[in-house]
């Protein structure tokens, strides 16, 4: 019989965007039984997002799907909507709004797993820890787990309370297992065990067949635009590079600066869909700001840029030492613009194929062995 894992998830499972929980849990879903109970949303979700599963959330479809992966099957969990909280400054309110809105989706998952027969089972709570702390007398794991995989105080949607929740929540925990190392430093005080496993690639996707020329005169990026996005760097490089189109796929979440005519956001596209816009990029841009927020990322996006065979160019936001033989780390604006230029002028076959191999080493079915040996 196959052991269960429950994972109790902040990423939804509707979006179209790559999230290392959701990968994870594909991949494991090979020698386990999965069940993932989704993002809870709000009321205000309902009306205003898009990707909203309504009919499943509000009941009038099941709340139980079986999504059937590549790699095994998901049991998907949607729990009915929750008060939006996110505005409110005051801790006390807010605690007692976080109590409401967690007792109704814990009944509702308690009931859930009680309809799925599942009694034995190890607890994953990814990067959720308010509804964890909260909810945590309606589980009764045999182990539980807290992934980390941002730092939360430097986020938009949390950074307020969620850290005094992630405080009180990771000691209850069996073990932490965070995506850098930096993390892994940050939660070491606060956790009984901390262990670092890293993002990784989806191959089946991303290892296509790879040009060490693009044909397209293009500078590329993948993933959300957001706040960790260094505009001036870009708008610096743009200028002076007058001769390449800088384009962007991901959900732009912030408000765009004014810039050069050859930077173009071009949305959200699917997973699948992002070999195709890969293959065109001359080089792949990890162009972030040094922050508390970025300090702790270990990029999705630079795997899946080594796998295509892509140069990499990567502001030194982070501890990205594990990269340096396969991608330039660069200083500064102007060294961030002299490593676009060598990473154009000096690229080959034999440093396409390096990438590759370097980036199979990433790939998301050992993470999943290294989750799995893990919990």
């Amino acid at each position: 019989m196959k052991k269960v894992i429950v994972c109790h998830s902040f990423p939804a499972w509707d979006t179209p965007y790559i999230k290392s929980t959701i990968e994870l849990l594909k991949q494991l879903s090979k020698d386990h039984r999965v069940i993932m109970i989704d993002y809870h949303y709000t009321i205000k979700d309902l009306f205003f997002n898009k990707f909203a599963p309504v009919k499943n959330i509000l009941g009038t479809g099941s709340r139980i799907r079986n999504q059937i992966t590549d790699h095994g099957e998901i049991e998907l969990i949607s729990t009915p909507p929750v008060l939006p909280i996110n505005w409110i400054k005051s801790a006390k309110l807010y605690d007692w709004a976080a109590k409401l809105n967690s007792r109704i989706v814990g009944r509702s998952i308690k009931s859930q797993l009680k309809k799925l027969g599942v009694e034995e089972y190890t607890l994953i709570n990814a990067f959720n820890p308010i509804f964890g702390y909260h909810t945590r007398k309606f589980f009764s794991p045999k182990k539980s787990i807290y992934y980390c995989y941002d730092e939360i105080s430097g986020t938009d949607w949390s950074g307020k309370h969620g850290t005094h929740y992630e405080e009180i929540y990771m000691p209850l925990v069996d073990e932490v297992i965070c995506t850098s190392t930096t993390l892994q430093s940050n939660k070491l005080p606060l956790a009984k065990q901390v262990k670092f496993i890293p993002n990784g690639v989806n191959l089946d996707i991303f290892l296509a067949s790879h040009n060490e020329k693009s044909k397209g005169n293009t500078i590329g990026y993948v993933g959300a635009v957001d706040k960790r996005i260094d505009f001036e760097l870009i708008s610096y490089c743009a200028e002076n590079l007058p001769e390449y189109n800088f384009e962007f796929y991901g959900p732009v979440r912030t408000e765009l600066p004014p810039l050069p005519n050859n930077v173009s956001f071009l949305g959200s596209i699917e997973q699948h869909m992002l070999p195709d816009k890969i293959q065109n990029f001359d080089v792949g841009l990890i162009p972030f700001v040094k922050s508390k927020l970025t300090a702790a990322i270990y990029p999705l996006k630079i795997n899946e840029y080594l796998a295509m065979g892509k140069p990499v160019v990567a502001s030194n936001f982070s501890d990205l030492s594990d990269f340096s033989k396969v991608a330039e780390i660069a200083d500064g604006r102007e060294e961030f613009l002299k490593a676009i230029k060598r990473s154009i002028r000096y690229n080959s076959r034999i440093k396409t194929q390096k990438r590759v191999e370097f980036a199979k080493q990433n790939s998301w079915a050992n993470r999943a062995r290294e989750f799995a040996e893990a919990i």
